[in-house]
């Protein structure tokens, strides 16, 4: 194998999430679901919730318990983990 064919191929079999932002605010759709996902993965089942309605960063730091039960229907067990999540995001800052 060349050089030119190993780089590709070192390259597209990289499978390891990306370094996301220190700022969680300036996070993705799909940045705030790697955090989640890493962050507990019993929260895995829930992150395509996060997909449908949208939550990037900047929307994951305004997220309540109240929010997350009445507008996306999770239950109580799920939304305390979440919140803790979101709470240490904003103890970073």
């Amino acid at each position: 194998m060349g050089l030119a064919a190993a780089v590709v191929a070192s390259s597209t079999t990289d499978t390891r999430p990306h370094k996301l932002p220190t700022d969680a605010s300036e996070w993705t759709i799909d940045e705030v679901i790697q955090h989640i996902s890493e962050a507990d993965p019993a929260l895995i089942p829930h992150t395509e919730l996060f997909k449908k309605q949208e939550i990037d960063g900047k929307a994951l730091l305004l997220l309540n318990s109240e929010m997350m039960m009445k507008y996306m229907g999770l239950k109580l067990g799920p939304v305390l983990k979440l919140c803790n999540i979101v709470e240490k995001l904003k103890g970073r800052k």
